[in-house]
């Protein structure tokens, strides 16, 4: 059987925007002397859906609870990551 393309570009997308989310700390944090909690808590939950399309890539089935439950806590993470900016932006 073969692996869709999207199950590739799902993992590509969501690795690179992990690894983006920590460059924009970094670049943030040397431009303004803040660090932001935003950007580290944003690349996990990057990192979060990137395993879960890397385990669609090794093969794990899509309907596996360990998969429902690596989405839903991404998506909490992700919603995490948008209260500490609002956070941010209030103080």
């Amino acid at each position: 059987m073969s692996t869709p393309l999207m199950y590739y570009i799902n993992v590509a997308f969501t690795w690179l925007l992990a690894l983006l989310s920590l460059a924009a700390f970094f670049y943030t944090s040397r431009r303004t002397g803040e660090k932001w909690a935003f950007w580290p808590i944003l690349a996990i939950s990057w990192a979060v859906f990137g395993v879960s399309h890397a385990l669609l890539l090794g093969g794990v089935s899509t309907g596996a609870w360990y998969m429902t439950l690596l989405r839903i806590l991404g998506y909490v993470v992700m919603i995490a990551a948008i209260f500490s900016l609002v956070r941010k932006s209030k103080s």
